[in-house]
C-alpha cells in the first residue's frame, strides 16, 4: 500500500473534525473558565497538527515505501478499534465505573497482560483517577449507570479514606 501514510491522516482530520463538531454540544465554563470542550478540542488540534506533519512528510519524501498488509494485523487492528467503540455505545447504558474498568481490563488482557491483580487493580486505579480528574476536578458529568460512583466515592474522600 503506497498512500497509508495519506490515508492515515485523512482519518486522523475526520477524527479531529468529528471531536469538535461533537464537543460544541459540551457545557461551557464559568466565569473564565474553558469549559469541558477545551480538553477533548486540545488534544485533537494536537492530533491535527501531527496527522499535518505526517502529510507534509510523506509529500515531500524523495522515495514512496510500500507496505504489504498483513491480515492479521488488520484483524488485530479491527478488534482494538471495537473496543473504544462498544466502549462508547456502552458507557451510557451501563455507566462510567463498570464500563471502563471492564473496558481497561479486557483491552489489557487483549494486549497480553496476564497477572488478574494487575489487570484488576490497575482497571480499577485508572477509573478512579479518570472519575477524580473529569467527574469532581473538572466537573464533567459522567454516566452513573449501574454503579452509582458518584454516591459513594465523594463519602469517602470527606471521610477521609482516600
Amino acid at each position: 500500500m503506497v498512500r497509508s501514510d495519506v490515508i492515515a491522516a485523512g482519518l486522523l482530520f475526520a477524527l479531529s473534525a468529528a471531536v469538535f463538531v461533537v464537543s460544541a454540544d459540551f457545557p461551557g465554563g464559568r466565569g473564565g473558565d474553558p469549559g469541558a470542550a477545551f480538553f477533548p478540542r486540545l488534544i485533537t488540534g494536537a492530533i491535527a497538527v501531527l496527522a499535518l506533519v505526517l502529510l507534509v512528510k510523506h509529500v515531500t519524501a524523495d522515495e514512496r515505501r510500500t507496505h504489504e498488509i498483513d491480515p492479521t494485523v488488520v484483524r488485530r487492528l479491527v478488534v482494538v478499534a471495537a473496543f473504544p467503540t462498544l466502549y462508547i455505545f456502552v458507557m451510557p447504558i451501563v455507566g462510567f465505573p463498570l464500563t471502563t474498568v471492564v473496558f481497561l481490563a479486557a483491552l489489557m488482557w487483549y494486549s497480553g497482560a496476564r497477572s488478574a491483580p494487575i489487570v484488576v487493580g490497575s482497571s480499577i486505579g485508572v477509573m478512579l483517577a479518570l472519575y477524580y480528574l473529569f467527574g469532581v476536578l473538572f466537573q464533567v458529568p459522567l454516566p452513573e449507570g449501574l454503579v452509582p460512583i458518584g454516591e459513594v466515592l465523594p463519602s469517602l474522600i470527606h471521610a477521609g479514606l482516600v
